[in-house]
C-alpha cells in the first residue's frame, strides 16, 4: 500500500463523508452505484488525487439524490420527458445540498471543470440530435447560473447557437423564461416533472406556430402566374412589404435578452444578433455589419421542416442523448480488475434483536463486570490522583527538607502534578463466525463450552466495564453481518449498553473477514473525538485472510490507533504483539489486569 496511514484512505475517507451526509456508503468491488439507500464506491486504494476528487463529487451527488429525490416518480415512455426532468432535479437537488453543505457546491464545481478540460463534457453544434441540443442547453445553462459552475459559460453559448438554428425564436425565448422558475419554485421532483411538462407543450405549440407561419407564406412560384396583371403584382408587393414589416415588428417584440447575460453578471443588454458574446460591444459597430449579423440570425432560426423536427425531438431515444453527467462519472471511477483493492469498508446492518436473551446475559456478567471496572478503575484512580512534587519555587514550604538548605538544596517548595484521566475510545470486535461456535478445551484437553456464548459474555462484561469508567468512549461491532460484506452494529459510540443489551444474543454463523471488519471498526475510531484510540478484537485467531489483516493492522498502528487482541482458546498473539488468551469469563478479570496500562492509561 502507498499510504500507511488511515487517515486520507480512501475506504475511511468515503466512509467518514457518507456519515457526514447521514447515508450508507460502502467500498468494494469495482463497480460504483446507489440503490436509492445506500451508496457503493470501488475498492480504490490508490493516492491519484484526480480519482479521489471525480469520487467526492460523485458521492455527493448521488448523497443529495438519496436525501431529496423521489425514487417512486414515473415518467411515462418518453425518453426526453425524463431525461429532461432529471437534468432540472439535478440541479435543484445539488442547489438544496449546498444549502447544508457549502463545501458540496466546490467539490462538484471542480468535477464539471476537470471534465471539461478532459473533453468529457462538450458544447453540441447544430448538426447534433434536436433532443440532445435542449437537453444540453437546460443541464448547462441551469447549472452555471443556478450552481455557479461558470466554466460552462461558453459552452452554453455555443449550444445556444444551436438551439436557435433547431428551434423556432419564440421557443428559445419562452424556454428561457421558464429556466429562470429555477429553483426557487421547485419544492420536489414532481415540481421538476411539472416544469417539463410546461417546457415540452411550449415547444409543441412553437413548432405548430413555425407550421402555420409557413403555410401562410406561400412561395413567389405557388403565389406569381404569368396571366397576373400589373395590378396584381402591385397589390401583391404592398402585401409583401405590409407582411415584412409586421414580421420585422413581431421580431423586434420578441427579441430576447438571451446571449447568456443571465450567466454573467458583466453582461447586460445583448441582442439576438450576437449570442456568442456576452460582455457589452463597443457603439461603432457600422449599420450594414448590424444588418449582416441580423441577416445571419435570421436565416439560422428558419425551420424549414417544423412538424418533422417536433416529430424527431418527440421520439428521441436514450441513444440520441448524450450519457448523463454522473452515470458517465460511474463509468470513470470502475476499476480494472488488477486495480482492485481486497480491502473493502463494509456496511453495518442492526442485528437481530432478541431482548430476553439480552436480559439474561447481562444479569449473568453484571457481577464480573463490577470486578472488571473495580479493578481497572481502582488503577486509573491511583494515577490519576494530584501528587506532590518538589519546586525550586511555590507557596508552600516542605519543612522537611529545609535541614538540606546547606548542602545546596534550592527543591523545598511543593507542587501538586494533576495525572490526566483516560480520554480513550475503544471499539471491541466480536468475531462471530462459524468456527467460534466450536468448543474450549482446557490445558488438560477437557471441554469447558462453546466459544460464542463466552464471547457474548466477555464482549458484554467489557463494554459495562468500559462505560463505567470516565472517560471512556466503548462502542461494539459483530462481524460478519448478513454477509461477509457486511457487520453488526451491537453498540455505537455514545449508545448505552442497558439500551442494547438485545443485540448481544448473536449466533455462530459465517467466515471470518476480519480485514474488513478492521476497516469499519478503524472508521468507527477515527470519527471519535477522544485523542487515545483502541481497537481490540475477540477471535479464535483465524482470519479469512492472514496477509491482509496484518497489513491493515499496521496501517492502524501507524495511524496512531491501538491494537489489542483477545484469543477464545487460542493464542492470537501472531496477530497482534499485544494478546490475552481466555478459556472462560472468570479469566478475563485477572488477564485484563496485566492489560489496562496499556489499554487505559498513556504509555
Amino acid at each position: 500500500m502507498k499510504n500507511r496511514t488511515l487517515h486520507n484512505a480512501f475506504p475511511i475517507v468515503a466512509a467518514a463523508i457518507g456519515n457526514r451526509f447521514g447515508i450508507k456508503v460502502s467500498v468494494g468491488g469495482d463497480q460504483a452505484f446507489t440503490d436509492g439507500r445506500s451508496i457503493q464506491l470501488p475498492a480504490y486504494e490508490g493516492d491519484d488525487p484526480d480519482y479521489q476528487e471525480v469520487a467526492w463529487g460523485l458521492l455527493a451527488h448521488e448523497a443529495a439524490h438519496i436525501r431529496y429525490s423521489d425514487f417512486t416518480l414515473h415518467y411515462g415512455n418518453s425518453v426526453l420527458r425524463r431525461r429532461l426532468c432529471n437534468a432540472i432535479e439535478d440541479v435543484r437537488i445539488e442547489h438544496e445540498l449546498a444549502k447544508d453543505f457549502p463545501g458540496t457546491r466546490l467539490t462538484i464545481r471542480t468535477v464539471i471543470e476537470k471534465m471539461i478540460v478532459k473533453g468529457d463534457f462538450v458544447a453540441n453544434s447544430i448538426d447534433d440530435h434536436p433532443a440532445n441540443i435542449l437537453y444540453s442547453f437546460v443541464l448547462k445553462s441551469l447549472r452555471a447560473r443556478v450552481l455557479g459552475q461558470t466554466a460552462l459559460v461558453p459552452l452554453v453559448e455555443q449550444t445556444e447557437v444551436a438551439l436557435k438554428a433547431k428551434y423556432p425564436k419564440g421557443a428559445v425565448t419562452r424556454l428561457k423564461g421558464l429556466l429562470s422558475e429555477v429553483p426557487e419554485e421547485l419544492q420536489s421532483e414532481s415540481d421538476c416533472l411539472q416544469l417539463t411538462d410546461r417546457i415540452l407543450t411550449m415547444i409543441e405549440q412553437e413548432f405548430e406556430q413555425e407550421r402555420q407561419r409557413n403555410k401562410a407564406q406561400p412561395s413567389a412560384d405557388e403565389d406569381t402566374s404569368p396571366e397576373s396583371d400589373e395590378t396584381d403584382q402591385d397589390e401583391e408587393s404592398e402585401d409583401s412589404n405590409g407582411s415584412d414589416a409586421q414580421e420585422e415588428m413581431e421580431r423586434d417584440e420578441r427579441l430576447p435578452n438571451d446571449s447568456v447575460d443571465d450567466l454573467s453578471s458583466e453582461s447586460s443588454g445583448n441582442d439576438d444578433a450576437n449570442p456568442e458574446n456576452p460582455d457589452d460591444e463597443t457603439k461603432s459597430v457600422s449599420n450594414s455589419t448590424s444588418s449582416n449579423l441580423q441577416m445571419d440570425d435570421e436565416d439560422v432560426t428558419e425551420i424549414l421542416d417544423p412538424m418533422g423536427v417536433l416529430e424527431t425531438l418527440l421520439s428521441a431515444g436514450d441513444s440520441d442523448i448524450e450519457q448523463d453527467l454522473f452515470e458517465s462519472l460511474k463509468s470513470a471511477l470502475s476499476l480494472a480488475a488488477e486495480n482492485v483493492s481486497e480491502l473493502l469498508m463494509p456496511s453495518d446492518h442492526e442485528p437481530p434483536m432478541d431482548e430476553r436473551a439480552g436480559t439474561f446475559l447481562l444479569r449473568k456478567v453484571q457481577s464480573e463486570s463490577g470486578k472488571i471496572r473495580a479493578a481497572l478503575q481502582g488503577l486509573v484512580q491511583s494515577q490519576a490522583l494530584n501528587r506532590w512534587q518538589h519546586a525550586c519555587r511555590g507557596r508552600r514550604m516542605d519543612g522537611k527538607r529545609l535541614h538540606r538548605l546547606p548542602l545546596g538544596e534550592t527543591k523545598l517548595f511543593q507542587r501538586k502534578q494533576a495525572k490526566s484521566a483516560p480520554n480513550t475510545a475503544i471499539h471491541l470486535l466480536l468475531d462471530k463466525s462459524e468456527s467460534m461456535g466450536y468448543q474450549v478445551t482446557d490445558s488438560q484437553g477437557q471441554p469447558i463450552g462453546l466459544r460464542m456464548p463466552i464471547a457474548l459474555e466477555a464482549t458484554l462484561a467489557l463494554a459495562l466495564a468500559f462505560e463505567g469508567i470516565p472517560g471512556v468512549n466503548p462502542g461494539v461491532t459483530a462481524f460478519p453481518g448478513h454477509q461477509d460484506d457486511s457487520v453488526f452494529r451491537l453498540l455505537a459510540h455514545g449508545q448505552r449498553v442497558n439500551a442494547r443489551t438485545g443485540a448481544f444474543s448473536l449466533a455462530a454463523s459465517g467466515s471470518t473477514p476480519m480485514t474488513e471488519a478492521l476497516w469499519f471498526g478503524a472508521a468507527s475510531l477515527l470519527r471519535c473525538r477522544e485523542p487515545r484510540k483502541v481497537l481490540m478484537v475477540m477471535t479464535d485467531g483465524q482470519p479469512n485472510d492472514t496477509l491482509s489483516t496484518l497489513e491493515l493492522l499496521q496501517r492502524c498502528r501507524d495511524s496512531g490507533i491501538e491494537t489489542i487482541g483477545i484469543g477464545l482458546g487460542l493464542d492470537v498473539s501472531h496477530l497482534f504483539p499485544i494478546a490475552i488468551t481466555i478459556n472462560d469469563l472468570s479469566e478475563l478479570r485477572a488477564q485484563l489486569f496485566n492489560l489496562s496500562k496499556a489499554v487505559l492509561l498513556a504509555a
